[in-house]
């Protein structure tokens, strides 16, 4: 029989949103989104259009700065026509690590 239930998550994710731009391995398949959360080795991100679960993709951040592969590890229907796709980053660069903390109130001087 298979498991009805989807993996326990180990890492704890933090709201957090950042552009980027997900393109697919198989096709000429893109999309402009953001993130909704994070954590160090994924992402859960807003889309449009739907992405198939075990698809593997190029993951861009600003503008083509930072470069990942992901695997899509599921894709739920959302309302308003929009879906929910959980990213799981194959390499992820260490600079997304910055990412992932969150943002500390200023110093006072």
């Amino acid at each position: 029989m298979a498991n009805r239930f989807p993996p326990v998550r180990s890492e704890s994710r933090i709201p957090k949103e950042v552009v980027i731009e997900l393109q697919s391995f198989e096709n000429a398949g893109h999309e402009i989104t953001s993130t909704i959360d994070l954590s160090p080795h994924g992402a859960r991100v807003l889309t449009n259009d739907p992405w198939a679960p075990n698809q593997d993709v190029f993951v861009l951040f600003f503008g083509g700065a930072l470069l990942s592969r992901a695997h899509v590890v599921y894709c739920r229907p959302l309302a308003h026509r929009s879906y929910s796709v959980g990213l799981e980053f194959l390499e992820p660069p260490w600079e997304w690590l910055a990412f992932h903390e969150p943002s500390l109130p200023p110093r006072p001087n």
